[in-house]
């Protein structure tokens, strides 16, 4: 146990045992009225109640301290509000006043405040469910889709026609998670922050894996013989640093009206996006049609 806290229960205990010591030796003096001791009660009720409750916030803040920051102090936040209301409703009870009567009293005015903020309840038991979960941390990648969000994608003509198919999300960083919303710097660098009820609803996909599959297609004259494109390909697309084994390279489309044929290529890359490892695929797909082309010709 950290020896913060095992120096407070400690506190906790000594404070208690005075106060009660105090307290019984209130109530041998002759003379003090009953509803005297009442409050006598009550006063020690709260003061206990205040120290466990601050006690048990502790010992929540101590075991989420590697996690996020703003999450933790929420957390610990919602504890103690919680703790206060059970031990004011505990101190209420002293008096007399019916345990129903309380729970009645503050079912009535949750179902009125439940109804009053219902998203913001749904972003909170969310943001609860998620930092449990942990489907992704601070710092990960990630592309959320989600239906709420919708993005329209773009089309490209026949020509170009690729069988990758296109993830209507956001991808970005996780920068900061709270209990309300999840803030993601975008790769445009702006930032957005997404209410957790619509995070626990989306499709999540992590982009943490050290290699990805890179997928591109290209063009090629049917002059050029595609046996030796393909051999060349995969003999100078193997030489990239960030290409992992031997890239597959196959015909995947011929075309008789532009007399050409569509070459598919696809390498394991070393790389959080596929943008670069493909822009530079290309440009060694490019040098190898021209080098060709050149030798046709002469």
């Amino acid at each position: 146990m950290d020896p913060k806290v095992k120096n407070k229960i400690y506190f906790i205990i000594s404070i208690l045992v005075l106060f009660s010591v105090i307290a019984y030796i209130i109530t041998l003096i002759p003379g003090i009225p009953s509803n005297i001791n009442s409050i006598i009660y009550v006063v020690l009720i709260l003061i206990a109640g205040v120290l466990i409750v601050n006690l048990v916030s502790d010992i929540v803040e101590t075991k989420a301290n590697n996690k996020n920051k703003q999450v933790t102090n929420t957390i610990v936040f919602v504890t103690r509000l919680v703790g206060y209301i059970i031990v004011i409703a505990i101190a209420l009870s002293s008096f007399k006043i019916g345990l129903t009567s309380i729970l009645l009293g503050g079912g009535f005015v949750g179902v009125v405040v439940g109804l009053a903020a219902q998203a913001s309840l749904s972003n909170f038991f969310s943001g609860i469910v998620l930092l449990f979960s942990r489907p992704f941390n601070i710092g990960d990648r990630i592309t959320l889709s989600t239906w709420q969000y919708g993005l329209i994608a773009p089309s490209y003509p026949p020509k170009f026609f690729s069988d990758d198919f296109l993830v209507p999300g956001y991808t970005g960083t996780v920068e900061k998670m709270t209990l309300t919303f999840t803030t993601i710097r975008l790769d445009n660098n702006i930032p957005i922050k997404i209410p957790n009820s619509i995070v626990l609803q989306a499709s999540i996909f992590l982009n943490n894996e050290e290699y990805r599959n890179v997928k591109v297609r290209y063009e090629v004259p049917s002059i050029i013989d595609p046996d030796k494109f393909m051999e060349m390909a995969k003999s100078e697309l193997k030489k990239l640093s960030f290409v992992k084994g031997l890239p597959l390279v196959f015909i995947s489309e011929t075309s008789f009206a532009n007399k050409s044929n569509v070459f598919s290529v696809n390498a394991m890359c070393k790389s959080q996006s596929e943008d670069m490892p493909r822009s530079e695929i290309i440009k060694r797909l490019i040098k190898i049609r021209n080098s060709l082309e050149k030798k046709k010709r002469h």
